[in-house]
Parts: C-alpha cells; structure tokens; sequence
C-alpha cells in the first residue's frame, strides 16, 4: 500500500467533492482531512509499528467513526452509512491485533486497505449529489 497513491486519491477526491459536493460530502472532506493530518501525529508503538494495538491510531479512527456516524445520521444521503460502515471496519481491524495468533503485516495491510473506500465513497457522494440536481433541480443536505 503506497502512501503516495493514497494521498493522490485523497486529493484528487476530495477535491472534486469540495467543488462540486453538497454540505455533507464537504463536511466529510473536512472531517476526513482533519483525521489524516490527526494521524499523521499519532505516537508510533516503536521502532517495530503494528506489533502491538496502535492506539493513537485507534483513537483518531474511532473518533472519525463517530464522527462519520454522526454525519450519516444527520445527512438526507445514503453513502455517509457506507462511510460509517467502513470506519467500524477500521476500528475492528485495529482491535484484531488482541489476537495472539495474527501477523504485525497482516495488521498494517488490514489499517491501510480499510483507509482506500473513504476518499471514493465521498466523491461517490458528489457525483450523485449533481445528479440529482440535475434531476430534480435541488437537492435537501440535512434531514
């Protein structure tokens, strides 16, 4: 998993969501930003990183969980559920580490692989965001 090809869709994603999104698929770019740069300052577990439950990390994903299931809860759109769905997948990952039997590889491949769908998911968001305006000429944000 390169973090260059992650941060290219990041912003090639987000920044097409900025542009063309409604309010939520923009609230989730700034949701979303915040907890990349948050991770980016996360303590490191040492010299030998996922050998052990990584719980800065855990902490940023949780909190971007919730954040995103507040999102999906308060949006009038369906794709913030998918979203939310696959931050608790996150979150589950970081706490399969618990299991004596697992490999440190398999823990970092499983934290990035989930990483991917959440830029997507949010441009998703924003392309169907102006379908619908082109459809029906609006397009409620909020419930």
């Amino acid at each position: 998993m390169s973090k260059f090809i992650y941060l290219a869709l990041l912003v090639s994603c987000c920044l097409y969501a900025l542009a063309r999104g409604g309010t939520p698929e923009r609230a989730a770019v700034g949701i979303l930003v915040s907890a990349v740069a948050a991770s980016a300052f996360t303590p490191s577990t040492g010299a030998h990183r996922f050998f052990q439950l990584e719980m800065g990390m855990l902490t940023v994903d949780t909190c971007l969980f919730l954040a995103m299931t507040v999102l999906a809860l308060k949006a009038q759109r369906y794709w913030p559920m998918w979203l939310a769905a696959v931050k608790l997948n996150t979150v589950i990952t970081h706490l399969l580490i618990l299991s004596p039997s697992l490999m440190p590889w398999s823990y970092a491949v499983a934290n990035a692989a989930w990483s991917y769908p959440s830029p997507l998911l949010i441009a998703i968001g924003a392309v169907r965001h102006r379908q619908r305006l082109k459809l029906y000429g609006a397009d409620p944000a909020w419930s």
